[in-house]
């Protein structure tokens, strides 16, 4: 996605003519995005290179991705591919913008808020995003494994961040803090959605044995307080997915918060 970190890291050089290629790329990709003739073809173009990436990747990982493998499974030589993506790096960017897909459509009145909650509807629709994005990661892991080179430019994430956007404008937030929080948001799901792909279940099951033999109560006291809690115990199951859900809640108090204040 959605990855609005991309504007705090970069892991390559792209520069900015590099960038606009890619871009260009990623639109010509987009469904929405009308086919130049030579990429209507039955047997090869930029959108079928790109669906079958993806097919590659659900299926087997980011490193079982090569411009070859995608050859062999198109039945084609690599060259032909070349001819249409020009890079491995430009074929990921492409399959994560594609396998984003279209963001959530925004919770009807009527399942957001009501009298009786404390969410309002900007918050319903906020938290709806999230768990979204959550599930496209745990649907497609491979895409927490892509680089990140930029900010945002394929339709898709574009899509998805206007979509974070729109709501935490709505709640009045300044301007300015529009971009770094809905970064923060985006880029503290993705990290999680990592930790939760990459978690070995049973060293998660052993968590809180390891931890009561070896805490010592005057160099960790705080922890050792909390042996027990419910925090400590959500580790030992190895689900993540409530960190994500308390971690937001707490973000959205604050942040209405400091608009009503």
């Amino acid at each position: 996605m959605p990855r609005a970190d991309r504007s705090a890291r970069s892991t390559g050089s792209t520069g900015p003519a590099d960038l606009g290629a890619v871009a260009d790329l990623l639109w010509r990709a987009d469904p929405g995005h009308p086919q130049r003739a030579e990429e209507t073809r039955p047997r090869l173009g930029v959108r079928l290179i790109v669906n079958t990436a993806v097919a590659v990747a659900d299926a087997e990982g980011l490193d079982a991705l090569s411009m070859q493998r995608v050859a062999s499974e198109l039945g084609c030589s690599a060259m032909a591919l070349y001819r249409h993506i020009p890079s491995k790096d430009q074929l990921v960017a492409a399959m994560t913008d594609a396998a984003t897909g279209r963001p959530p459509a925004p919770p009807s009145p009527a399942s957001s808020a009501s009298p009786d909650t404390p969410d309002t509807p900007w918050r319903a629709e906020v938290e709806a995003w999230v768990e979204a994005l959550w599930n496209l990661y745990l649907g497609h892991p491979w895409m927490l494994r892509a680089p990140t080179l930029s900010a945002p430019v394929g339709p898709n994430e574009l899509a998805w961040f206007e979509a974070l956007l729109s709501p935490l404008h709505r709640a009045g937030l300044d301007r300015r803090e529009l971009i770094p929080i809905a970064t923060f948001v985006s880029s503290a799901v993705r990290d999680l959605a990592r930790v939760a792909t990459e978690l070995d279940p049973a060293g998660a099951a052993a968590y809180g044995e390891v931890l009561a033999r070896r805490l010592d109560p005057t160099r960790f006291p705080t922890l050792c307080s909390l042996a027990g809690e419910e925090g400590l115990d959500e580790a030992e199951d190895g689900d993540v997915t409530p960190i994500v859900r308390h971690g937001m809640r707490f973000l959205l108090d604050g942040i209405e918060a400091r608009i009503k204040a």
